[in-house]
């Protein structure tokens, strides 16, 4: 009877799980959890990012279709976030741009995070777009809109600066943001 106590007590103490044991298991499920939150969030960082360069290409080619009926860029107006000579979508100056390309483009595309009243020169996440209408020479010797800078800013890589056509010196550059320009 005395024996048969003991393995009583033995079975008892085998039946459930021990403080250090539970410790490790909500530690490693923390650990997994933690991994698949920051997986998660580079995911969505780099589905903007393609979006991004998606949407620069539906406005660039817009207004390359533009510049061949009308043998130059459409002009940059309206905003009141960046300053008059600019369209962006962080206000409603784009919709100046965008009027000005319905023959090009459906409908101008506006950034995933769009950041309203805030400007890429302050951080904020929109697209912006710039044409010289004055011309003058101000970038590398271009007259009247000749020339378009177009700025947006990318989350889950290194900002880029593409320029296209003949400048011998490097227009404006528009730091932590990606740039892309044109000058004919």
């Amino acid at each position: 009877m005395l024996a048969r106590k003991k393995a009583s007590s033995t079975e008892n103490n085998r039946r459930g799980f021990t403080i250090v044991e539970l410790l490790i298991v909500i530690v490693v499920i923390g650990i997994l959890a933690a991994i698949t939150i920051v997986a998660y969030n580079g995911v969505q960082q780099r589905a903007r990012d393609s979006k991004r360069t998606q949407d620069i290409a539906v406005i660039v080619k817009s207004l390359e279709l533009y510049y061949i009926d009308n043998g130059k860029y459409p002009t940059s107006s309206g905003s009141t976030t960046i300053n008059a000579g600019w369209s962006t979508t962080a206000d409603a100056s784009w919709a100046n741009l965008a009027s000005q390309l319905k023959t090009y483009a459906n409908s101008l595309p506006s950034d995933p995070v769009s950041t309203p009243n805030v400007s890429f020169l302050t951080g904020g996440y929109n697209y912006s777009y710039f044409s010289d209408p004055n011309g003058g020479g101000n970038y590398c010797g271009t007259t009247n809109n000749q020339m378009f800078i177009l700025t947006y800013k990318v989350e889950g890589s290194s900002q880029s600066d593409t320029l296209t056509g003949d400048c011998s010196t490097k227009p404006i550059y528009y730091s932590g943001v990606s740039n892309y320009r044109v000058r004919k």
